[in-house]
């Protein structure tokens, strides 16, 4: 093996994976019986450097103690191993013992625990500094934004600009990362500061720059600044065009944004995916898929956000077909591996009513990341399988506040109040933060054990927070209190907020029916319908119970046509429940029976023991017994059945098939359920 030392330097250089440590170790045996490690240090820091890339971080620390010289090379190299091997204390150590750290070292630092999210620890690394470079303040101040702390970023951008020492007022990199700060902040009037200070500073406008800004003031709706920009630029790049059409799409301004697009004859692949993301934000879904047959035909190939944006599109529009296409489109593409691809298709298919097949795509998966894994808490949460849901909150590498809010919603909703209680107080005791969805959860959680002074506690947190006066707090609080009984303590939180939509005149309406308020619910969706909030299937669930509570049949009847003649909202099957359990209790059995004989869907046990009701009530034997039969077949543990089969033969005086019915329960070991309540004590 005769090589020169050049051939060995680069012959190391190219051993960088944990399959080359034999291939090193040889050549590091090699150099020692040559004697080529006391007088050649590059060949010794390529060696550190070999030890390091391939995450032997131990001979790497061995060799080095053992070099006989060193220099910042060498210091850096065993630095920025240990750094990325996530190291932090071997790094800094090592860092405060290097007798003379240059440039490179301060950047390696200062940069490396600003990504492992040490940023108290960069700061006061770059508070030492001796000389500052572009590299660091750039760094830091994007360390800051990335963390979501986008005043402090700013304030750190402002120290520079007041430090006449630094020459870096005009460092186009750090000027680009405070506009992207200015950005997520919407804080225009800084924005504009900024401009002006590259104005002022005759700072060399690249495509950069001029993107950059061009997105901040479309972000911030300022659109006539961010057509001006555009216009300045002497050659607008593609992602200053994007901005510029994603900033008229937010702003509705559909026709601006395809004129912005029809300046390139041939856009490429990223103006496309603006304008189709465009149409759908404005809720043209049929022009986004026009348009994307169109990008198809002339060639253009689609990219991961394509796909994404069109699934968008097929969830809006609700048909699952489109979905199903564009999911055999994704896998001709070989774009189902893509992480941004696949969430999109999981949350397609739930949206279009097709949750089961969410569950089986999501079940061939072997990558995820924690937004699919928040989406498939909620999808199965949504399917009733809430250990499922469970088991993957459970598993979770990383939790974020919408994984916990999802898992306590899921409990929620799955009849679990007393889980999802468990999960808030594990949340409060770890000191996460909340947010009004967390807040509201619990409320309403409290809401279904009637635990009126836990549900306090709560409201005492989010008024804590400041978020008493939020609008899902509130809405959740009213649906509390009229749980709880104090209606009218609800409708005097409702007179007090603010309504911007329909959620909480739901709740309201909701709490009226549910407490046999009929009249008050029936006028507040007559206030409701005064002030132009456009009602819910969820509204007239509300407006159709207290038509059933309080018997008014037609008024009920009403309302149930309205919804799809006047509204255009199909009813449900809850929708169906009310007017069968309204017209059975009126007596009108009949009618009950023909609803149910109409309706799209099957009737269930429920429904059938409403009618059975009725037949009591009202002493209709014949039809007693038939649904008594039905009820039966469909449940045959159900106590209710028989129980009420009896009651009618011993109201019309049929005391021997009472008796007969009493026997079959107790033949067949059927229990009646005993009356339950919960409340707090």
């Amino acid at each position: 093996m005769d090589l020169d030392l050049h051939s060995f330097a680069r012959l190391l250089q190219t051993l960088n994976t944990h399959n080359h440590i034999h291939q090193g170790r040889q050549l590091h045996l090699l150099f020692l019986k040559r004697g080529i490690l006391n007088s050649a240090l590059t060949i010794g820091n390529r060696l550190l450097q070999m030890y390091t890339k391939c995450g032997h971080l131990n001979d790497a620390r061995k060799w080095f103690d053992e070099m006989p010289q060193r220099n910042s090379f060498t210091w850096n190299t065993m630095i920025e191993g240990y750094m990325k091997s996530g190291d932090k204390r071997q790094s800094l150590g090592l860092f405060h013992s290097m007798p003379h750290k240059n440039d490179f070292s301060w950047n390696l630092v200062v940069s490396g625990f600003v990504k492992l999210g040490e940023l108290e620890i960069a700061r006061g690394l770059f508070e030492e500094m001796p000389r500052r470079n572009g590299i660091v303040w750039n760094c830091m101040i994007h360390g800051y934004a990335q963390s979501g702390r986008p005043s402090e970023s700013l304030r750190l951008f402002m120290d520079l600009n007041l430090d006449p020492c630094e020459a870096l007022h005009g460092d186009m990199f750090v000027l680009a990362t405070v506009i992207g700060t200015c950005t997520d902040m919407l804080a225009l009037d800084l924005g504009k500061q900024v401009h002006a200070r590259i104005i002022v500073g005759d700072v060399k406008f690249d495509s950069v720059l001029g993107s950059s800004l061009v997105n901040m003031y479309g972000k911030c709706s300022d659109m006539d600044s961010a057509s001006h920009v555009l216009n300045v630029m002497q050659d607008p790049d593609d992602f200053s065009l994007s901005a510029l059409i994603s900033g008229y799409a937010s702003c509705g301004r559909m026709k601006d944004a395809r004129r912005i697009f029809n300046r390139r004859s041939e856009p490429c692949v990223v103006l496309w995916n603006s304008l189709i993301a465009g149409y759908i934000v404005n809720e043209e879904v049929v022009e986004a898929l026009v348009l994307y047959v169109k990008m198809r035909r002339i060639g253009v190939q689609e990219d991961s956000s394509t796909f994404a944006s069109i699934l968008s599109a097929c969830s809006s529009s609700g048909v699952i077909e489109y979905g199903k296409q564009m999911h055999a489109h994704a896998c001709k593409f070989g774009t189902t591996n893509d992480l941004i691809v696949v969430t999109a298709l999981v949350d397609t298919y739930a949206k279009c009513g097709n949750p089961n097949d969410a569950c089986k795509l999501f079940s061939k998966l072997s990558f995820y990341d924690t937004i699919l894994l928040n989406s498939m808490i909620t999808i199965y949460s949504n399917c009733g399988r809430i250990e499922d849901a469970k088991s993957i909150f459970e598993t979770m590498p990383y939790k974020s506040l919408i994984s916990w809010n999802s898992m306590i919603g899921g409990f929620s909703q799955n009849g679990c109040p007393i889980e999802a209680l468990d999960l808030f107080c594990k949340m409060n005791k770890m000191g996460l933060s909340m947010d009004k969805f967390s807040l509201g959860s619990a409320i309403s959680a409290c809401a279904s054990i009637s635990s009126l002074e836990l549900g306090k506690q709560i409201f005492c947190r989010a008024t804590i927070s400041g978020l008493e006066f939020d609008q899902i707090v509130s809405a959740s609080l009213i649906d509390f209190y009229c749980k709880c009984g104090f209606v009218e303590n609800g409708r005097k939180l409702f007179d007090q907020m603010e309504k911007s939509d329909e959620v909480s005149w739901n709740s309201m309406l909701m709490g009226y029916a549910t407490n046999g308020y009929g009249d008050e619910a029936l006028n507040l969706f007559n206030e409701m319908r005064f002030v132009n909030v456009s009602p819910t299937d969820i509204t007239f669930t509300g407006v159709l119970s207290a038509c059933d509570h309080c018997g008014f049949v037609k008024e009920g009847e009403k309302w149930f046509y309205a919804m799809k003649n006047d509204y255009h909202i199909d009813p449900g099957i809850e929708h169906y429940s009310c007017m069968v359990d309204l017209f059975a209790r009126a007596g009108c059995l009949e009618k009950a029976m023909n609803l149910i004989e109409q309706m799209p869907f099957e009737a269930d046990a429920s429904m059938w023991t409403s009618v059975l009701r009725g037949c009591v009530a009202h002493g209709n034997k014949i039809l007693g017994e038939k649904v008594a039969e039905k009820i039966r077949e469909l449940d045959p543990e159900n106590s209710g059945a028989y129980v009420q089969l009896s009651s009618i033969f011993a109201t019309s005086g049929d005391w021997e098939s009472s008796a007969e019915v009493r026997k079959l329960m107790r033949d067949k070991r059927i229990q009646k359920n005993p009356g339950r309540s919960w409340g707090d004590v």
